[in-house]
């Protein structure tokens, strides 16, 4: 994903390069001491309003066109801005500040941490955290870096200069284009390097920064990370950078930046990270870091990463596995209360599991949906067009809509209002089925008030047809030509399309109960410390805030609820309550599974051996949401499943 960070320049202009603001910045930073020094020049030959710095940071001079003043601060969108003399083209201040510590975050938290940081182990200081001074849009900048012996230090940006010795380390980073803000990066790194050369000749720089355990790894690294740049830089165009790093975090941090990734140490070490999320953050470097979203009228980059990604290597796989994600995303969607989605529009980042179902999963399947409109040949020239268009400039879901419009030939205005600024989804049902002779009469019944080509699978005795009738009213009467034969009739047996399914046709999983705002907490039998011990593993996997756990011998409350207890509380509890008993396999330390109740009311059921096994489940639980259950042994998932999906289908009569 993108850095947050970015989400929080929402007053940001979109400007042509040449009319950018420049910056010249010179920083020294100690990550023993947390020592931030910096001497900045910033200039604009259109004038300079101000700078936004961190409210932390102490200026030591300040001239505004070579003129000493005093330096002053108002607040500003959240932010401490530096207001300068009208008509100020070059203003040059010094200054400097104690970073924050390194704080051991855990996933969620450090997705939404904001804060400079500065330790011998790693130092990272984002965008948005106020350390160098920001002129309030898009810019260009040059980064001399200094640091310490033993250290070294990376930002977005070519790099035009290196020295690494027993004095220190020295680099120069220079961004021409635009650019939304200086992310910066340092840590006890060994760095590995090869050469990718694209068609045309043109030649990319592949680093691998990581500390010293991971050097092993650089090699895949660096030859995964060509693979997938050749891919984008074939489907979208040029490749825009001459550089493309992989930087290892202390953090678990999953972050993309123009030219760089910044995923955690312990992410790096997962198998499939080079397979599937590397390949989704290098696609950032077109859509996120290449094309900036217009944050004011929401953020498309996480679902077009998404698809052309993630759902893209699915495809790889073959048709099982794609449409395994697609079901998975309807999966998520029927998690999410009904008016408790939000418009594509309004999403910018992800803050809890529903702003992830709408600006991931929903964006992407809206992606699946458009392509499916307009076909695979004149999407693929959308994309090219909105690269030619929008490169190092702000695009909006509108730019986008403009751009697959022209590719395709014809308006998509009716497609873009339905999926993008409404909020919500279609339901549809199959309410009868009737053939007579050769003609097929179908009764579908919708609510949303959408226009759908609707999928419909006609089964015969010998063979299966796809029909995509369009259907548009609350109920909708159709009638089938060339149908005599058919058997059975299967609603969107493919999941193509972004809507709500009977939550009873699909398996529960774990997230019904992780993203719903008004979940409970049970604890059967629970003492104190058992209490407690859920009520820490609750807190890591809800997105409803708990202060304390229900009576845990009371039965399921009539609202989706988290039972979290040791196997014997567990078992005993479940036979009391008439719900089914453990439905996984008893080896391991824990077992974690999802039902539903005799009204459909999720639930989910976490059952450990002891104490200590409930705390290991802290940090991997929280990002099986998907699955239906679980087995651990102490934090390692030793198995996992889905229940089978029920078939959308009715019988012809």
């Amino acid at each position: 994903m993108k850095s947050i960070a970015r989400a929080l320049i929402l007053f940001c202009l979109a400007l042509p390069a040449a009319a950018a603001p420049r910056l010249e910045l010179q920083a020294r930073l100690d990550p023993a001491t947390r020592q931030l020094a910096a001497t900045a020049t910033l200039e604009d030959a259109r004038g300079l309003a101000g700078f936004a710095l961190g409210d932390e940071v102490e200026i030591l001079s300040l001239t505004a066109d070579g003129r000493r003043i005093a330096s002053r601060s108002i607040l500003r969108q959240g932010r401490a801005w530096h207001p300068l003399p009208t008509g100020t083209r070059r203003a040059r201040l010094e200054y400097r500040v104690t970073l924050k510590p390194l704080a051991r975050l855990d996933h969620r938290a450090a997705l939404a941490d904001r804060d400079a940081v500065a330790d011998p182990e790693g130092s990272f200081l984002p965008a948005g955290a106020g350390w160098y001074p920001e002129p309030g849009g898009y810019f260009s900048y040059r980064l001399d870096l200094e640091l310490p012996a033993g250290q070294k230090g990376l930002a977005p940006g070519e790099l035009l200069s290196e020295r690494d010795d027993a004095s220190g380390y020295r680099a120069a980073y220079e961004f021409a284009q635009p650019s939304e803000g200086i992310d910066l990066m340092a840590g006890p790194y060994a760095v590995a390097e090869r050469a990718l050369v694209l068609p045309g000749g043109r030649q990319v720089r592949l680093r691998t920064w990581f500390h010293a355990e991971l050097a092993p790894l650089a090699a895949g690294y660096l030859e995964d990370s060509a693979r997938h740049i050749e891919r984008y830089d074939g489907l979208i165009g040029d490749y825009p950078f001459g550089i493309f790093s992989v930087v290892s975090s202390p953090t678990p941090t999953g972050f993309g930046m123009p030219g760089l990734t910044y995923l955690g140490r312990e992410v790096l070490r997962l198998p499939f990270i080079r397979a599937t999320s590397l390949g989704h953050e290098i696609l950032h470097n077109w859509w996120g870091n290449g094309v900036y979203p217009d944050w004011t009228a929401g953020n498309w980059s996480e679902g077009l990463a998404t698809y052309l990604a993630d759902y893209a290597y699915k495809e790889d796989e073959g048709e099982e596995a794609a449409r395994a994600m697609r079901l998975a995303w309807l999966r998520d969607l029927a998690a999410v209360p009904a008016g408790g989605d939000g418009a594509l529009k309004d999403f910018t980042s992800r803050r809890h599991g529903i702003s992830s179902i709408v600006g991931y999963n929903k964006a992407a399947m809206v992606f699946l949906m458009l392509e499916d409109e307009i076909g695979r040949a004149a999407f693929v020239r959308g994309l090219r067009l909105l690269w030619e268009r929008k490169r190092f400039d702000g695009a909006s879901w509108a730019d986008l809509e403009a751009a697959f419009a022209a590719a395709a030939g014809r308006p998509l205005r009716d497609f873009f209002r339905q999926w993008v600024e409404r909020p919500g989804a279609p339901a549809l049902t199959l309410k009868s089925a009737v053939l007579g002779g050769d003609r097929l009469e179908l009764g579908i019944e919708q609510r949303g008030g959408y226009a759908l080509e609707i999928p419909l699978r006609l089964v015969f005795a010998d063979r299966v047809e796809t029909r995509k009738p369009r259907v548009t009213g609350r109920e909708t009467r159709l009638v089938l030509d060339r149908a005599a034969g058919a058997q059975s009739v299967e609603l969107d047996p493919d999941y193509r399309l972004w809507r709500r399914v009977d939550p009873a046709l699909l398996p529960a999983i774990l997230r019904e109960v992780f993203v719903a705002p008004r979940a409970a907490l049970l604890a059967p039998g629970a003492d104190a410390a058992t209490r407690a011990a859920a009520l820490a593993l609750a807190g890591r996997v809800l997105d409803a805030r708990l202060t304390a756990a229900a009576d845990g011998d009371a039965g399921l409350p009539g609202a989706p609820a988290l039972v979290i207890g040791l196997d014997p509380a567990v078992d005993a509890w479940l036979k009391r309550h008439g719900l089914p008993p453990r439905p996984v396999a008893s080896a391991g330390s824990a077992r974690v599974w999802a039902g539903r109740d005799a009204r459909g009311i999720p639930y989910a059921v976490v059952a450990a051996r002891d104490h200590a096994a409930l705390g290991a489940l802290a940090r991997a639980l929280p990002h099986y949401g998907g699955q239906s259950w679980l087995a651990f042994d102490g934090p390692r998932v030793t198995a996992k499943g889905i229940w089978p999906p029920r078939a959308e289908a009715i019988a012809v009569r």
